[in-house]
């Protein structure tokens, strides 16, 4: 594909939904191409590319722009972000990775490649720095850590104000000091 597929494997139950939709007569937006002049590089459409290929269909409309491989490879970033089936982790690391592979690409800051990718910044700098990766990894466990901590006083604190509501003899507090 030319470098411009971000996903780690087409879906199948996506293209064969996306098939039988097309059989029932739904409109799929235009596959999105970048021309160079010889070839069309996909950049957005290719669980609908699957589906047309198998229902045998030869010629589609698509929206295409000209431009360079790499034009397309720049644009296909931004796939998915806001529409079809949402990209899992692994496509965006995947996107994050692509990216870095293109040319100039590894000289952007973490914040422009998230820009491009329509991903964090902190996700751009955990996959470009395993160092820092592993302090996020650090700082969750930690958040979470503390956070079960302070749910367990609650839980302590709650529990002892509830066997004072209630004492063992079922007369609340008050009751027993007006007899």
């Amino acid at each position: 594909y030319g470098g411009t597929q971000c996903r780690v494997v087409i879906d199948q139950p996506t293209v064969y939904n996306y098939l039988d939709a097309m059989k029932e007569g739904s409109e799929f937006p235009l596959m999105e191409t970048v021309f160079d002049g010889t070839t069309h590089w996909l950049t957005d459409g290719f669980h609908r590319y699957h589906a047309y290929k198998l229902l045998g269909i030869k010629e589609i409309e698509i929206k295409y722009e000209t431009g360079t491989q790499r034009d397309a490879q720049i644009k296909a970033l931004k796939a998915n972000s806001k529409h079809g089936k949402p990209l899992t982790n692994e496509d965006k690391r995947n996107k994050v990775k692509m990216a870095l592979e293109i040319d100039g690409f590894d000289k952007l800051t973490d914040a422009d490649i998230a820009k491009h990718c329509e991903v964090s910044r902190p996700f751009v700098a955990a996959i470009r720095r395993p160092e820092v990766k592993e302090k996020q990894k650090k700082n969750v466990e930690k958040h979470y850590s503390e956070k079960a901590n302070k749910s367990n006083e609650a839980s302590n604190s709650i529990t002892q104000l509830n066997k004072i509501a209630s004492p063992s003899d079922g007369v609340a507090p008050d009751e027993e000091d007006r007899k």
